[in-house]
């Protein structure tokens, strides 16, 4: 294999091919009404409608490799934390690739064995779904920017019935993974939305998609604002050599979260949100969804393949209650996780604990089980830290990781956030860098990058990936 022609290849525009129809909702339909009769917990699912999207969508590999790593950077709290969170990009570089026009798998990716597989589709389902999910949000608030936060992270701050456990549970396998966080300022008004995001991935057929989706439908739910649920997307990409496939459905519901004028929100946004001590509560049963009942021995449609791993547990799931005279603080929440991701990708740990709650860092509870979500990184992990030019007239502050390759060469993996923006973070205006990140990368999109693979987000992060002599 050439990894100079392979890395090149990561940036080469690709087709996606997206499905969204009636018939994919009716086949998750079938899927959880077969599957309620023997597991109560689709009941509580949302009733899935199609989106207007596709056939395709345009994407690259290095595009969905950039999504993955900004949405996964919380979750590597650890002394090697910064090696960690260039695992996503060097691990994952060698899997995606352009067939005939299309987004597919290399061939290597396409061979491993069952149980590598998993991870693979779990990983690269996040990354997938969250290029498809904005695409599909784009077209539907053209004038919004939307931000992945980790639900985690969010709910976390909150609530104290477990959430951010180390082990997986039964009831975290009724959470969803993400918040696509909007925002809009037309310079009268600010306004911030909320979209539940659930990424699935396989490398089965469609059929076993459909029950990925169902359980999606349930986790999806699982968030009430006011007493009333957020919209939803739910992303299950099946993965195959030829091409890669994702359905999106788009269960609808109360979008708007803060709206007010920018004065109001720059003020908000400065200030520190207190931790909550809220529990959960088990979804009720009028809150369940009726069908009639099948028969005894009734199997849940599409389940050829292996068992899937993330079969929900029977019951009901728990219910996340913000209030209503909260929303304030929420947005706050969730725009300081967004400030935090922003920062950790370009590897600024030590700046990124003062956007986040007593409880998200740890600080409240050292004994309890619970993640660290923003542990400090020791002081060797920190001195790649460097400011780099990714485009003419353009530059971010970040981290290289350097692995050496045969033949004297090193890979190169660089992640940062474009220079001015970073400053308005390690400054902390967070509004100002909401107004300005969709305004820095239109210009970047006009701009001609420097050598190697260029990612550029509408977030403001950047990620480069290149083959370099060894010696440099």
């Amino acid at each position: 294999m050439d990894i100079e022609l392979l890395v090149r290849s990561l940036s080469q525009p690709s087709r996606l091919v997206v499905e969204s129809s009636a018939q994919v909702v009716d086949a998750v339909e079938k899927y959880a009404k077969d599957a309620a009769a023997k597991n109560d917990a689709y009941r509580y699912g949302k009733a899935p409608f199609p989106v207007t999207i596709g056939p395709t969508v345009g994407t690259s590999p290095a595009q969905v490799l950039h999504e993955l790593g900004v949405a996964t950077t919380l979750l590597t709290a650890s002394p090697l934390a910064q090696v960690a969170r260039h695992w996503a990009h060097v691990r994952y570089c060698a899997t995606l690739t352009r067939q005939r026009g299309m987004l597919g798998l290399t061939p290597s990716a396409h061979s491993l064995v069952y149980h590598h597989k998993v991870t693979q589709s779990e990983q690269l389902g996040i990354g997938l779904a969250l290029v498809v999910a904005k695409k599909v949000l784009q077209r539907q608030y053209r004038q919004w920017t939307f931000f992945a936060v980790d639900a985690e992270v969010a709910l976390k701050a909150g609530f104290i019935d477990g959430v951010g456990a180390v082990e997986r549970t039964s009831k975290s396998q009724k959470r969803p993974d993400y918040f696509l966080v909007g925002h809009h300022s037309s310079g009268r008004r600010s306004r911030m939305k909320i979209v539940v995001l659930e990424c699935k991935g396989t490398h089965q057929p469609p059929s076993f998609a459909y029950g990925q989706l169902a359980r999606a439908a349930v986790q999806v739910r699982t968030l009430s604002v006011g007493g009333r649920r957020p919209p939803s997307l739910m992303v299950a990409s099946c993965l195959a050599g030829r091409q890669i496939t994702s359905y999106v459905l788009d269960p609808p519901g109360d979008d708007e979260l803060w709206d007010g004028n920018p004065d109001d929100f720059d003020e908000l946004l400065h200030s520190r949100p207190e931790d909550h001590h809220w529990r959960t509560r088990p979804a009720a049963a009028d809150e369940a969804r009726t069908w009639p009942a099948a028969a005894a021995d009734a199997a849940p449609a599409g389940t050829a393949g292996p068992a899937s791993a993330d079969e929900l547990p029977p019951g009901a799931p728990e219910v996340f209650d913000v209030p209503e005279e909260r929303r304030g603080w929420f947005t706050q929440i969730l725009t300081r996780a967004v400030a935090a991701t922003a920062l950790l990708f370009a590897g600024d740990s030590d700046t990124a604990r003062h956007y986040a709650t007593p409880r998200q860092r740890g600080d409240e509870e050292p004994h309890s089980g619970q993640l660290r979500l923003f542990e400090l990184d020791p002081s060797w992990a920190t001195s790649t830290a460097t400011s780099q030019p990714v485009a003419d007239g353009l530059d971010a502050q970040g981290t290289l990781y350097r692995a050496p390759l045969p033949d004297g060469k090193a890979l190169e993996v660089f992640r940062g956030v474009e220079s001015s923006l970073y400053r308005q973070l390690a400054e902390g205006q967070v509004a100002a860098y909401l107004r300005a990140a969709p305004l820095i990368s239109r210009r970047w999109s006009r701009s001609r990058p420097r050598d190697g693979v260029v990612s550029l987000g509408r977030d403001g992060t950047v990620l480069t990936i290149r083959v370099t002599d060894r010696r440099r």
